[in-house]
């Protein structure tokens, strides 16, 4: 029987893909933007057959907090306090994630309690020594403090614009050397006033990509230090040097074939992610004395020092943190694929301090507590005082 393209459409929808285009939708338009008929404008389909899949636009939202809930995934295991934490960071990942997501969250709340997220949690409070509806009221009151609540990485850096500008290192490039430009920098990059050893560079907005296929010695480009920057090393390319110690680094990625990388970092502003791709060769992390890392890395690398320990090969999967490093709000995480070859990480003096913006308020000596350290430490005092 011949159907019309319309009707195929129709047969072709399933809440899967309704959910995925919400979530589209709400990333370009905002939660404002999202109603049955955009939705089915989006899909290309009448919006009467929405309904057949959601009753209304509440059930929706539980679909799309169901989702964003269902990605979720902290790591197991240890003492009850870290694993809370370690909750709460996944949770706000996701929350990053997606535009709004705590909007939704918010919005339906009875789709926190059917989460894994909030069964583990409660798990992990009983584990403390909570008892009762204490363990049910105290979880919701550490997941909705951690979707309503604004986390260390997300405060803006500079007094005007805080939008994170990405770098990449383009294939062939040789030589290369980024590092902080002047404080009153008032464009994204600038090149040294010897042109003859500046790397070539094309601006698109807030994204910069260098190219450096010949040249002896080294191409420099200065970063403007009052944004926050993604860098990417594109493979292949050789010889490229991130002297970044005076940055705010959001996070960099390494693709496979990159060789001789030597980078400089800052320290952390919150979770900072480093992912350093198979078929990567001889490559130098440095970072300030103090600074926490937490390190995973897959079998197959050749040649891995972190620190103090050192190994030829590994054989099976390594997890290796830092002192005090998986419990620190401000830290590196690495993702080191197997068939690296050569990767050192280690200490080094900073070289230069990063460039913060004038304080809106003075702010009290000593390291202030997150909402969520303070529940924490309540429910501390309470198992000690039973």
């Amino acid at each position: 029987m011949q159907v019309s393209p319309e009707e195929e459409k129709q047969r072709g929808l399933t809440r899967e893909r309704l959910v995925d285009a919400a979530l589209e939708l709400i990333n370009e338009e905002g939660l404002e933007g999202l109603s049955m008929r955009a939705l089915a404008d989006r899909l290309e389909v009448k919006a009467a057959s929405l309904y057949w899949h959601v009753r209304d636009r509440r059930e929706l939202l539980e679909l799309l907090a169901e989702t964003i809930l269902d990605g979720v995934r902290p790591r197991r295991g240890g003492a009850w306090r870290p694993a809370v934490l370690a909750i709460a960071v996944a949770l706000r990942k996701g929350v990053i994630a997606q535009k709004d997501a705590d909007r939704i969250l918010l919005e339906v709340p009875e789709a926190l309690e059917r989460s894994d997220a909030f069964a583990e949690m409660k798990a992990q409070l009983q584990l403390a020594g909570l008892q009762g509806a204490e363990v049910r009221d105290v979880a919701l009151m550490v997941m909705t403090s951690v979707i309503s609540g604004r986390t260390h990485e997300e405060s803006p850096i500079l007094e005007s614009s805080g939008e994170v500008a990405s770098i990449a290192i383009d294939s062939g490039s040789r030589g290369v050397i980024l590092r902080a430009g002047p404080t009153d920098m008032q464009s994204l990059i600038r090149v040294p006033h010897d042109q003859a050893a500046a790397a070539p560079a094309v601006v698109r907005g807030e994204q910069v990509v260098v190219r450096r296929l010949r040249g002896v010695g080294r191409g420099e480009i200065e970063l403007n230090p009052r944004r926050p920057w993604r860098f990417k090393v594109q493979a292949p390319t050789w010889n490229t040097v991130l002297d970044v110690g005076g940055l705010d680094v959001r996070g960099i990625h390494v693709d496979s074939g990159a060789a001789n990388l030597q980078c400089f970092l800052p320290e952390p502003r919150g979770v900072v992610p480093i992912h350093i791709s198979s078929g990567v060769v001889n490559v130098s992390l440095q970072r300030p004395r103090g600074t926490a890392a937490v390190v995973n890395v897959h079998s197959g690398t050749l040649k891995l020092k972190l620190d103090d320990f050192s190994t030829k090969v590994v054989v099976t999967d390594i997890h290796w943190h830092s002192e005090g490093a998986e419990n620190a709000r401000d830290r590196y995480e690495l993702e080191i694929s197997g068939g690296v070859v050569d990767l050192q990480l280690g200490t080094n003096a900073p070289k230069v301090e990063r460039v913060e913006s004038p304080p809106v308020e003075t702010q009290p000596k000593g390291k202030p507590a997150s909402a969520l350290e303070i529940l924490l430490d309540g429910v501390d005092a309470r198992v000690k005082s039973r």
